[in-house]
């Protein structure tokens, strides 16, 4: 825990920046959209240490978890079920899409289709969890797994900066805009920072939470599919293929159940007094959790490595841009369509 002291410290201070920043200066911004920004500056110009790599890591891989776990308390189960089938017919949709086009990219740019099924998953599911996760999966090299990383963590961070914007003069509702940023951005970092481009507060970030959250439970049975799929292709057909369902995604669930259910049964109090102050536990934890989140768009930023391109597959990036482009277009379309 020591060595990830000083990458926690540098999130933390960023973090902190990114508060001041939207309270003081461009209120018109939101704080993850800051933070991401701040993020990347800073890992482009100064440069992030390989002291800090550890915390910097923790801080996006962990504190992201905890945070969209304690996001739960505002799930509003009520609103999941008012969303209909639908929104399941649209992840799906999505994510088949995603993965049948990456593929035809992959063969028009003349990419090894282990690395266009990278790119695929990654744009479709959860990021570069997914593309971790499912690289063992299909037996992929190192290097496709590095590529697709890379690619897709700088086209989320650009796509946070896209949406965002467009979040203001675009026409769509929160729900509408909820489902859009959750049903198409990359990982659950990216889809949360934009879903909450119009407030922490907002019902965007509520709904595209839910719909983001859809899509990373789908992680474990597209691994089964891709893991025949790819089987003959194997270098070593008898090995093992596992991929372990995202927890953290049950225990939001279940907070959320946990949340939902109090407010009808009034099971325990969630709002007092104590030594003469208001207490709401319902927006204490809110705050932490947006708290937690914000660090790990930071985070996120602090990973964007602008250079990593001169080496890294422009063939994957032109391919993975276009599947990015179609995607958005679609859900936007989408979203219009069934909300």
């Amino acid at each position: 825990m020591i060595k990830k002291l000083p990458g926690l410290a540098l999130v933390l201070l960023v973090t902190i920046i990114s508060i001041l920043i939207n309270t003081y200066v461009f209120s018109f911004l939101g704080t993850l959209t800051i933070g991401i920004i701040l993020g990347i500056f800073y890992s482009n110009t100064i440069g992030i240490d390989e002291k800090y790599q550890p915390g910097v890591t923790f801080s996006l891989k962990k504190i992201l978890k905890w945070g969209i776990v304690l996001l739960g308390v505002e799930l509003n189960f009520n609103l999941v079920l008012s969303l209909g089938p639908w929104i399941i017919a649209l992840v799906i949709f999505l994510m088949t899409l995603s993965l049948i086009v990456s593929r035809l990219l992959g063969k028009w740019f003349n990419i090894n289709p282990k690395l266009a099924t990278l790119l695929g998953v990654g744009s479709s599911i959860c990021g570069t969890s997914a593309i971790v996760a499912m690289g063992p999966v299909i037996d992929a090299d190192e290097d496709d797994v590095a590529i697709s990383v890379a690619i897709i963590s700088f086209l989320g961070a650009i796509g946070v900066l896209v949406y965002t914007f467009f979040s203001y003069i675009l026409p769509l509702t929160d729900v509408q805009y909820g489902i859009w940023a959750g049903g198409t951005l990359q990982g659950v970092a990216h889809a949360l920072a934009a879903a909450g481009a119009r407030g922490t507060d907002s019902l965007s970030l509520d709904i595209g939470t839910i719909v983001k959250m859809s899509r990373v439970a789908l992680l474990a049975p597209v691994a089964v599919v891709l893991s025949f799929a790819f089987k003959d292709n194997s270098a070593d057909s008898n090995k093992k293929k596992k991929v372990k369902f995202p927890m953290y995604v049950l225990l939001f669930i279940l907070t959320g159940v946990i949340f939902t259910l109090n407010s009808s049964l009034n099971i325990f109090p969630t709002a007092f007094t104590l030594l003469g102050k208001d207490v709401n536990i319902v927006s204490i934890i809110k705050e932490i959790s947006s708290f937690f989140i914000l660090m790990a768009m930071v985070s996120m930023g602090l990973k964007v490595n602008f250079k990593s391109f001169k080496t890294k597959g422009l063939k994957a990036l032109y391919a993975c841009s276009l599947l990015f482009l179609l995607l958005s277009v679609t859900g936007y379309f989408l979203s219009k369509l069934i909300a």
